[in-house]
């Protein structure tokens, strides 16, 4: 997997996600994939609840 147009990736959550999230409204549909580095490879994510709600929320 790899960054393109209709699917990025996020080593962590931060509210500059929204940014993607906007283009992709606008544009097109993607995915956003959190937990993976630029270079694929997976890290997770700590406390994937609480991360999950914070998306929901920002969103």
């Amino acid at each position: 997997m790899r960054n393109n147009e209709r699917d990025q990736r996020k080593v962590a959550y931060s509210s500059s996600f929204l940014k993607t999230v906007s283009a992709f409204a606008n544009y097109r549909d993607g995915k956003i994939y959190f937990g993976i580095q630029d270079d694929g490879v997976v890290v997770g994510l700590d406390f994937v609840d609480q991360v999950k709600l914070q998306i929901e929320n920002a969103i």
